[in-house]
């Protein structure tokens, strides 16, 4: 038996956000709103969407800032790991102008073959990182994003008294299509 959870009114919904009409919905306050979004009635929701004048707006912005934040992350990484290659390759190049040193013994030189292998591997360790990070953030993002959209069709669609037809019978012989289970 499933639990029938009050969802909040317009009213409260008004309280809560700390405005007198929908009208005055900022963007400072959208994040707010579509985190209630699950316990608002739909109807509640619907109005304050109808009543929001710059909603579309406001949306386009959100998601524009995220994609700046996306951007800037990305970009900060990028330059961190392009400073980390630069000391590499400095440290290369020195090991490599050690190397052409005629006077090296045998064991030196592999030594210092050694140490370009081990800075070659710490590079291409730290290059396997930088793809996990930048998943990581594009993952997130995405997150946000969906979680974002699959609030809003929560409000436009799914809490609107759309039903899913159920099955009456678990058994695999019981192909007879239903049509009472599709009218909502």
């Amino acid at each position: 038996m499933a639990i029938k959870v009050a969802q909040l009114t317009e009213k409260q919904v008004l309280s809560k956000l700390g405005i007198s009409d929908f009208r005055h919905l900022s963007k400072n306050k959208i994040m707010t709103f579509f985190s209630m979004l699950p316990n608002m009635d739909p109807e509640v929701a619907k109005k304050a969407i109808e009543q929001f004048p710059t909603y579309a707006n406001t949306v386009k912005e959100i998601i524009s800032e995220y994609k700046g934040f996306l951007e800037k992350a990305l970009s900060d990484n990028t330059e961190s790991v392009q400073s980390y290659y630069a000391v590499c390759n400095s440290i290369l190049d020195t090991l490599s102008k050690m190397l052409e040193q005629e006077d090296l013994s045998f064991e030196e030189k592999t030594y210092i073959i050694e140490q370009m292998i081990y800075v070659e591997s710490q590079a291409s360790k730290k290059d396997t990182e930088n793809k996990k990070h930048r998943i990581k953030i594009v993952g997130w993002a995405s997150v946000v994003v969906i979680s974002f959209i699959g609030s809003l069709a929560a409000v436009l669609g799914a809490n609107s008294g759309m039903s899913i037809p159920t099955l009456e019978s678990d058994s695999p012989d019981d192909n007879d299509f239903d049509e009472e289970n599709l009218k909502g």
